[in-house]
């Protein structure tokens, strides 16, 4: 049995589930008339509640995937009975614990649903390999197209050439792209919404704004990211600083992780930030993204600085959580949910027969401030 299920993933157990027997069947692995797995067999091998099968099994029913015989079993359902027999256009990330990819895949779906498509989801779980196993697999089962949040900055972009001129699936990316990488993109206008960001700082009176980053700034979002907090402080006749970074090279940080890392006072992220601020005094800093934001906060507070009076500090994704913090945080906020819709009809047009140049589509941000910025004066001051 190839089903595998995650009891750390923040992805349901029963979507999980329904999930996995939809690729197996849907692919060809599972033809019609195959017997599945008894109840009491998945429940033996993926340690799950017998209540959780049994609703995944209900919307596999649902979907017309599979078809119960009293007295026999569950067994795939021929063809003719099937939703439409679409083949299915396939998700793919590398991490599935952030609200940023529920947005992402809710969105996708409910484009994905409209059209006609059922759609699977693939994890790689921030293994490259791992990554490319699973692509080779969707294109085996011939999936009629592939969404795709990828490991991109540390991939070859050879390696991608070659497989998108031969014979691979339709391929959107989103949020992140190689450069010469020829297919359809969407994702944040992450220039202008930095731009947005800086320049608010800018209008506080804040002169002395740093860019905090981990070490990936090649990484497409977070390169634009930078490039606009750079261009907001040229045209406001201000020489940008060198930018703030922590933690090892190519290393992002995850959701989880930086929720641990803000619990830890001892965090290495956390701890290098102090050190910065404890040999430069910023009146603000801009940081990469929410997750990093949270640890700033954290080492502001360590580091004996209030925020904002001491220093303020903008963070960029607008998670959830940043608008109940103690500080609610001013951040640029993301239409994620849409990032996921339109690269989902994107891929269904080039699926249906659009062959035309590759699009690249960049979807306005939303600055949203709140209680971590204030006028610069008081921080000056001291």
């Amino acid at each position: 049995m190839q089903i595998k299920i995650s009891h750390e993933s923040v992805i349901p157990l029963h979507e999980q589930l329904h999930n996995q027997l939809r690729q197996s069947i849907l692919s060809g692995r599972w033809p019609p008339g195959y017997r599945l797995p008894s109840e009491t067999e998945l429940q033996r091998q993926l340690k799950i509640s017998r209540s959780t099968i049994r609703q995944a099994l209900r919307s596999a029913e649902v979907e017309g995937l599979i078809e119960r015989v009293p007295g026999r079993g569950t067994f795939v359902a021929q063809p003719h009975t099937r939703h439409n027999g679409r083949s299915p256009i396939a998700f793919v990330t590398f991490d599935f614990e952030s609200e940023f990819q529920r947005l992402l895949l809710t969105g996708a779906e409910m484009a994905a649903r409209h059209a006609g498509y059922p759609i699977i989801f693939a994890n790689s779980s921030g293994d490259m390999q791992e990554e490319r196993r699973l692509l080779e697999r969707l294109k085996q089962d011939r999936v009629a197209g592939i969404l795709l949040w990828s490991i991109l900055e540390y991939s070859s972009p050879g390696y991608w050439l070659e497989r998108l001129q031969n014979g691979f699936p339709p391929v959107t990316l989103m949020d992140r792209t190689l450069k010469g990488l020829q297919c359809d993109f969407v994702a944040s206008d992450n220039y202008a919404g930095a731009y947005a960001a800086t320049r608010h700082l800018l209008e506080l009176g804040h002169q002395q704004i740093v860019f905090l980053s981990c070490r990936i700034l090649g990484l497409l979002p977070i390169a634009e990211r930078l490039r606009g907090y750079r261009a907001a402080l040229e045209d406001a006749g201000l020489a940008p600083n060198e930018p703030w970074l922590v933690g090892e090279a190519h290393q992002e940080l995850l959701h989880r992780a930086a929720l641990l890392a803000y619990g830890d006072p001892a965090s290495p992220h956390v701890q290098q930030i102090v050190a910065y601020l404890e040999t430069e005094r910023p009146t603000a800093i801009f940081t990469m993204n929410d997750n990093l934001a949270l640890l700033a906060l954290k080492a502001a507070r360590l580091a004996g600085l209030s925020v904002p009076d001491d220093v303020s500090i903008v963070g960029f994704d607008d998670m959830d959580v940043v608008s109940h913090l103690e500080i609610p945080l001013t951040t640029v906020a993301q239409d994620t949910y849409q990032i996921g819709k339109r690269a989902a009809e994107l891929l269904i047009e080039r699926i249906e027969g659009y062959d035309g140049p590759p699009r690249w589509e960049l979807l306005p941000t939303q600055l949203k401030v709140r209680a971590s910025t204030a006028m610069a004066s008081l921080a000056e001051a001291r």
